[in-house]
């Protein structure tokens, strides 16, 4: 019986790891460059001046750039792999190195941030304007998000703190049990930022000057649903963490739970296409 156990464990550390790479490295990563791409092609720098900062050929390397290392990041991870099988390593270790290559196979995403962000702040220099500001101030969240779901992300929250403080009162984890009230700080820190983020995409300034009052409606009842809905995930895999650590399971488990966590995550957010109007940017 504990031979299954341990082979069940086994596969499923193989089939996370083995998903992660697929699902983060190729598939997302594919859909991405090809949803840019599509951009690239059908609103080319050329016609649309007002929508790029930077000519097609510089956009296009850094789509090849960014083939190369996602291809190149899978490649040696699916080399990790078969290196551990072979090998025949410790499951433990290969599990908790899941994050370890999750923040690899992330490298090439934050790079793609970053450049999106530089391109966002010479926009935002090339059109300077006055009036930047939100001309949503009467907008409420619940216009763009369910109450009852945002009722579900203050339950979820209110859960994490009863635990925590449960957990540490009553020592559920012994030595540990101060760890709760650290991940329920984490977890506040974690709220306040989202709120942050919400707030601001309410009532913020304008980044993009020529996008259209409806579009710009779109975009932001978008950003405010993810973000709700990314607070309720985070406080789901918290409770999770919680349930793993007070009935003793395998440290495995939090490893698995936090690699499907973020897959989760990237899935959600992988869509960036639009649909609005891109004939202002002529």
């Amino acid at each position: 019986m504990i031979l299954q156990n341990i082979d069940v464990t086994a596969a499923m550390v193989y089939l996370i790891l083995i998903s992660q790479i697929v699902v983060i490295s190729v598939l997302l990563a594919n859909k991405w460059r090809k949803n840019k791409l599509n951009l690239l092609m059908i609103y080319p720098p050329a016609d649309y001046p007002n929508l790029y900062v930077n000519s097609a050929e510089v956009e296009h390397k850094r789509l090849q750039l960014r083939k190369l290392f996602d291809y190149s990041i899978a490649a040696l991870s699916l080399t990790i792999v078969t290196y551990v099988y072979v090998n025949n390593v410790d499951i433990a270790m290969l599990a908790s190195a899941l994050k370890f290559i999750a923040a690899i196979q992330l490298m090439p995403w934050f790079l793609s941030a970053y450049w999106c962000k530089e391109n966002n702040k010479r926009m935002a220099e090339n059109f300077p304007s006055a009036k930047r500001k939100s001309s949503f101030q009467s907008r409420r969240l619940t216009d763009f998000v369910a109450p009852l779901k945002l009722l579900l992300v203050i339950a979820c929250y209110l859960l994490i703190l009863f635990f925590s403080v449960y957990i540490y009162v009553e020592q559920l984890w012994q030595q540990q049990s101060n760890t709760a009230l650290m991940h329920l700080a984490l977890t506040t820190l974690m709220m306040a930022y989202l709120a942050w983020v919400l707030f601001n995409s309410l009532y913020g300034k304008k980044k993009d000057n020529f996008i259209s009052s409806d579009d710009r409606v779109n975009i932001i009842a978008k950003k405010c649903k993810n973000t709700t809905l990314f607070i309720t995930l985070y406080c789901v895999f918290i409770l999770g963490l919680y349930l793993i650590k007070t009935f003793s399971l395998s440290n495995v488990y939090i490893e698995i739970m936090t690699s499907i966590f973020i897959q989760v995550l990237l899935l959600l957010g992988s869509d960036n296409r639009s649909d609005k109007d891109y004939q202002v940017y002529r």
